[in-house]
């Protein structure tokens, strides 16, 4: 007899937990009195229980039928436990001990071993994207099916939010859960994706691509092993997921509070600059019901309860820490596919050296605007360089400036590949920076901020070089240095590499969530 583990479902959070102390106290009881235990246990079978946990009480009935000497007893109880579960082994391998041999439901054999389940849900997901969470997201789900684990992606469609849109074919199990507005609300989508889990009874669930609403899919998903998966710093900020704000004197500033240390300054925030932040931030903070009383507490009851939360830095682990049982610092993976061995960058014709910006022009986290700023600096000291950036044109033209337009996740390498630097820019603390980490896999030296995730991923000095967030003077002279040093680019763009193969393929990654989730396959 064994106790709750993690693949038992539930079909509604209401009275799931008592049942399974109940449960777990006639396993306990099981030790001291073997037929107190069994009464229980046939008083819990004439419950309505779901089927994982009534397969589980039939085998245990069966166990102690069999140590009373009861072997036909055993072996009906095995049966209705096989009939319940049938890739489950353990109560056919127990009707084996008392020499029976039970047929399957439907001749679905019992393999040796099965592939470990992980349901992966998503309430923002889009692809093709550009977002390093939602491409986290979708190579996750792929490179765990290819190492042995069976996937299945739920997915969240919302039309009037444009979320749950996949427009290119993709290669891992997805199930779609489409909702029309009529039955858009929290409880609803709480109700189908617990459904949509309990359909795959996995072994884990992994919670990405929603931001306030991520303790709510958690509050959905009691009783499962779950870990919550942070791409940026949502549930910390509820405001943008970057703890970034204007400064009431037309700059930025960031934030050193955070939500689960100081919730009722967030709620003041976000009543105070609600207006600043997206829409989408705005509609699933109404979803997620932040404003309401029990908020705060179903947030620190997901991170409390939750099996892991993984970050992709050890800044945002410190955060989390006080506040949950245990945090893994994993970074995102990277596709090396994507990557071709570096060369030297083609030349300009005109002999001019190419910085890249691949961003948004348009987000000011991004820091384009300092970027632009430095690189005037430079041009009237200078006229060696070439300022690519990956937006249509605008506006905003200079004689320095070069638009290569949007790239797709399938183009951008070799776009880094053809330039001499890239610059990340950012004002904001950025969580990974996967520019950073996409350059060094195309074998380039990176100039970047000293912020967030960043001084993580480009070691200065080895890698790359670093300036001071926002300071568009520092920022030119560490570009500076770089187009004045060619050996020093080249010395960078090497190491760079093999940080990349060393630390961000998922090669590499891997072994970190196997370590978590357990072997691709067990009994």
């Amino acid at each position: 007899m064994n106790g709750r583990d993690a693949n038992h479902a539930h079909h509604s959070s209401t009275g799931v937990e008592e049942i399974w102390k109940r449960y777990d106290a006639v396993v306990g009881l099981a030790r001291t009195d073997r037929l107190a235990a069994e009464s229980a246990l046939r008083t819990l079978a004439g419950e309505s229980l779901a089927p994982e946990l009534m397969a589980r009480v039939q085998n245990d009935l069966g166990v102690l039928a069999a140590l009373r000497g009861a072997v036909e007893v055993a072996a009906a109880a095995f049966a209705k436990a096989i009939a319940l579960r049938p890739h489950w082994s353990v109560p056919q391998q127990n009707a084996g001990l008392i020499g029976r041999t039970l047929a399957i439901p439907d001749a679905i054999p019992i393999p040796s071993a099965r592939a470990t389940r992980i349901a992966i849900v998503s309430l923002l997901f889009n692809w093709p994207s550009t977002g390093g969470g939602t491409v986290h997201t979708a190579e996750l789900a792929r490179f765990l099916g290819q190492a042995g684990y069976s996937i299945r992606h739920i997915v969240v469609q919302y039309e009037p939010w444009a979320v749950g849109q996949v427009t290119e074919p993709v290669d891992w199990p997805i199930e779609f859960l489409e909702f029309a507005e009529g039955d858009w609300s929290r409880v609803s989508v709480q109700r189908r994706v617990r459904a949509a889990v309990a359909g795959f009874a996995p072994d884990h669930v992994i919670i990405t691509d929603s931001w306030s609403f991520k303790p709510r899919l958690a509050e959905a998903l009691v009783g499962y092993s779950c870990f919550l998966r942070l791409a940026a710093q949502e549930c910390l900020c509820p405001l943008s997921n970057i703890r970034l704000l204007m400064d009431g004197r037309g700059g930025w500033q960031c934030c050193p509070r955070h939500q689960l240390a100081s919730p009722d300054v967030c709620r003041t925030c976000v009543t105070q600059r609600a207006a600043l932040s997206g829409s989408l931030h705005q509609d699933e903070r109404a979803l997620a019901g932040f404003h309401d009383a029990n908020y705060d507490a179903c947030l620190r009851r997901a991170f409390s309860e939750a099996t892991g939360v993984l970050v992709v830095n050890p800044l945002i682990a410190e955060c989390v820490k006080p506040y949950s049982r245990a945090v893994h610092v994993i970074p995102s993976g990277f596709d090396s596919q994507r990557f071709q061995s570096p060369s030297s960058p083609s030349s300009l014709s005109d002999g001019r050296l190419r910085l890249l910006f691949a961003g948004i022009t348009a987000e000011p986290m991004k820091g384009f605007a300092v970027l632009l700023a430095a690189c005037r600096t430079l041009w009237e000291q200078r006229r060696d360089f070439r300022l690519l950036v990956t937006a249509p044109p605008t506006g905003l033209q200079a004689d320095f400036v070069e638009y290569a337009g949007w790239q797709s996740q399938r183009e951008l390498p070799a776009l880094m590949a053809s330039c001499d630097l890239i610059v990340c820019p950012t004002i904001a603390e950025e969580a990974l920076g996967r520019t950073a980490v996409e350059a060094m896999g195309a074998g380039r030296p990176v100039v970047a901020s000293r912020i967030g995730g960043l001084p993580f991923v480009v070691l200065e000095e080895v890698t790359g070089l670093l300036a001071r967030p926002g300071d568009a003077g520092d920022l030119a002279q560490q570009i500076s240095r770089l187009l004045d040093d060619r050996s020093l680019r080249e010395r960078f763009g090497i190491a760079g590499r093999k940080r990349f193969e060393d630390n961000f393929r998922w090669e590499s990654i891997l072994p970190a969530y196997t370590a978590l989730l357990g072997g691709p396959w067990h009994n």
